[in-house]
């Protein structure tokens, strides 16, 4: 409970500094969906559209199975399984609790924002100065808007990023389905929310090429 009034007085603290970073300057297109998310209809379709309908829903959750059995959690006597660190079997045990946590932060979103009246798209800075775009992909991840356009916390990314990091509790190896490891889990995620803001804010500046690597790993 402490943790989460943490969260919430930081993100109220982030208000004026989300306000000034989206400047009035000029109108940048940020890089992801653009389907219209009012209502819950609306916000349903982009749900489907982001979790399941876009490139990286395979190729996304193999990244990140891929690094995970490259750098497994833990050392020595408290290091992954060899079944969930060696061979075919392996990969698709970690490969499912990518997609799992996708999918759970996803949902998470999309339930929250329908409660909560919250726009689940990431709306671009209209500034032209780096800094200024930069810090508005940042605080977007903790102050979003709601459908009406105003300034909200962004309830969404909280609940989506928590689910995330307790889903694998019902099917991790011992050791690693705890509350510590969850939250370890849950904090990873909203750090990838957070460089995910910032490649929606810079992608449509970046070459193709890189620009669509980042498309299949990252979203």
């Amino acid at each position: 409970m402490k943790a989460k009034f943490s969260v919430l007085g930081f993100a109220v603290f982030l208000f004026p500094i989300h306000s000034w970073a989206q400047n009035t300057a000029g109108t940048t297109q940020a890089f992801g969906n653009n389907i219209q998310s009012s209502g819950i209809e609306g916000k349903f379709r982009y749900y489907v559209s982001e979790t399941y309908l876009n490139p990286s829903v395979f190729t996304a959750p193999a990244f990140r199975a891929g690094i995970r059995m490259a750098n497994p959690p833990g050392k020595g006597a408290r290091q992954y399984p060899p079944e969930w660190r060696q061979g075919a079997e392996a990969f698709g045990r970690n490969y499912g609790d990518a997609f799992a946590q996708r999918v759970t932060f996803q949902t998470g979103r999309f339930v929250t924002g329908v409660m909560t009246h919250e726009d689940p798209r990431y709306i671009p800075s209209s500034s032209y100065n780096v800094l200024a775009r930069s810090l508005h992909a940042l605080t977007f991840t903790f102050v979003d808007q709601s459908d009406s356009g105003r300034p909200m916390p962004a309830f969404s990314n909280l609940v989506g990023a928590t689910a995330a990091g307790f889903v694998g509790n019902a099917y991790l190896p011992s050791g690693f389905n705890n509350t510590t490891h969850a939250g370890q889990r849950a904090t990873l995620q909203f750090g990838f929310t957070a460089a995910g803001n910032l490649l929606r804010e810079f992608a449509p500046q970046m070459p193709r090429p890189v620009r669509t690597v980042f498309q299949l790993i990252a979203r």
